[in-house]
């Protein structure tokens, strides 16, 4: 067989490889991380369970997987495990842009990874707001209790976040994993 033969069945093989129905791939970017640092994929919940790595190469890596499961993962680097994301295997392609805290790691690509990715933005710009009116100081008691009820509103609004995501993905991982793993507080 001619060299051209083989390579043009390796392409085909390659492309008919990524379209699979039961297979998705990682693009991801590294860019605060070093050259040759190594990129552990996982499940969340099990960190120590590595179902691949790689290395960083021009500031990305690069995983294909076949998607046996719909535990939510998490990628790292192995030298910096605070350099991470949490995403759901999906159908795909899953851009994940790993971070160095306190910049977020982003995730995207695929329908629930971009509502994941929705629902972290979303807390994330709440919970500043939070952060901000809680550290600010009292100058009397009216002052105080109008600060309390902004922070009991916004708290309210990150839970109904929550609550309105898990619902309107009840029937797929994302709202599966929320039901499962957030208890709605008490609000008084």
């Amino acid at each position: 067989m001619e060299l051209k033969s083989i390579v043009g069945l390796a392409v085909a093989g390659f492309v008919l490889a990524s379209c699979q129905p039961n297979s998705y791939q990682i693009n991801g970017y590294a860019r605060q991380l070093h050259e040759g640092d190594t990129i552990i994929l996982a499940l969340d919940d099990q960190p120590e369970h590595v179902l691949a790595s790689t290395t960083v190469s021009e500031g990305k890596f690069w995983f294909e997987r076949q998607l046996d499961n719909s535990a939510p993962c998490r990628v790292y680097a192995k030298q910096q495990p605070e350099c991470s994301a949490f995403f759901f295997p999906d159908q795909g392609t899953v851009t994940i842009d790993l971070n160095l805290p306190p910049t977020p790691s982003v995730v995207s690509g695929t329908k629930l990874n971009n509502q994941w990715q929705q629902l972290n933005d979303s807390i994330q710009r709440l919970g500043t707001r939070l952060i901000s009116i809680a550290e600010k100081q009292d100058v009397d008691s009216a002052t105080h209790l109008s600060r309390l009820a902004t922070i009991d509103s916004l708290h309210r609004a990150m839970s109904a976040c929550i609550r309105n995501t898990a619902q309107a993905n009840k029937d797929n991982p994302l709202g599966k994993y929320i039901l499962e793993n957030y208890k709605e507080p008490e609000f008084k």
